[in-house]
């Protein structure tokens, strides 16, 4: 891996050779979900007992997922997990958009129990298209996604198989001293604390109360289009300085959680970028095919609390 231009204080950027990836056979299985998971309560908070890394938005392109992973360092495609004890962070928004979901699930689903063999671990978070899915609302999800399943508007309802998988997946998540979460936080969202807010996401997609509505939460009204899945408070207008209300409000988060800083992806930024001081990182570069198509970009945060934002090398 070579270094690139001399680094900011706040921003490393470094070079890493750049991959091209065919993922043999189909994205996912024809016309069917991906048989069911085991379903543990999902993580909240772990440890970081070495580097921590974090990836945007895939929606549905699971090429460039693989080429994410090899950029981070921490699983080649053949090989497996390499990334000894780092923790991996997907942000959400693995559905819609794309071909590929399946493979994405399918490629995550083999990087977790990889990591998991070889010392390291993988957290997917909830995002917004997930939700929708499992509400129901599926009408982002593109033609050739929607004709792997023999009906894509029931695949995800809560209870379902690819439910219960996604019952797994926090909606915030504390990795040493660093939260993440889809889209944003503010004081009021964790006032209940992370684990009630992942507990009542896992239960209300492992349908425990039957075909209940979802939590509030996760469905901000049309007037109020925050929450940890929707928020766009930090992060729009792209690359910005976000209000200093703003700023205030999720160092205020940050301190009830015990951490340093948030990362969120859901909004396109042209880069990886931090603001609020750099208590908030913006991820999310619009990496999949379907949006973008950018350059892949991921998020290392090193012990020590140094912050690197990781860019894929471009070929002459």
């Amino acid at each position: 891996m070579a270094v690139g231009k001399a680094p900011s204080r706040r921003n490393l950027l470094l070079a890493a050779a750049p991959v091209g990836l065919l993922l043999g056979g189909p994205a996912g299985p024809a016309r069917g979900a991906l048989p069911a998971p085991t379903a543990p309560l999902p993580p909240s908070r772990l440890a970081a007992p070495g580097r921590v890394v974090a990836i945007g938005d895939l929606h549905g392109d699971a090429a460039a997922f693989a080429r994410a992973l090899r950029l981070a360092g921490v699983y080649e495609v053949g090989t497996g997990w390499v990334g000894g004890q780092t923790v991996l962070v997907q942000l959400g928004d693995v559905l819609d958009r794309g071909d590929q979901e399946m493979g994405c699930l399918r490629l995550l689903r083999e990087v977790k129990r990889s990591a998991a063999a070889c010392g390291g671990a993988v957290v997917s978070l909830l995002g917004n298209h997930e939700a929708m899915n499992a509400a129901g609302i599926t009408y982002m999800a593109s033609p050739r996604a929607a004709a792997e399943f023999e009906d894509r508007a029931t695949a995800f309802l809560p209870g379902s198989a690819l439910a219960l998988e996604l019952a797994t997946w926090p909606v915030v998540c504390v990795v040493g001293d660093t939260a993440f979460c889809h889209a944003g936080l503010s004081v009021d969202d964790v006032v209940a604390g992370v684990e009630a807010i992942n507990a009542r996401a896992s239960s209300w997609l492992r349908a425990e109360h039957g075909r209940s509505p979802p939590p509030d939460f996760l469905f901000p009204s049309r007037t109020n289009r925050g929450g940890p899945l929707w928020s766009r408070v930090l992060s729009d207008p792209p690359d910005t300085e976000p209000s200093k209300a703003a700023c205030d409000d999720v160092r205020m988060a940050l301190r009830r959680l015990g951490a340093a800083r948030l990362v969120v992806g859901h909004t396109v930024q042209q880069r990886i970028n931090c603001a609020c001081g750099c208590s908030v990182f913006r991820i999310d570069v619009g990496l999949s095919a379907a949006m973008r198509n950018a350059t892949p970009q991921v998020l290392e945060i090193l012990p020590g609390g140094v912050v690197n934002a990781l860019v894929e090398a471009q070929t002459a």
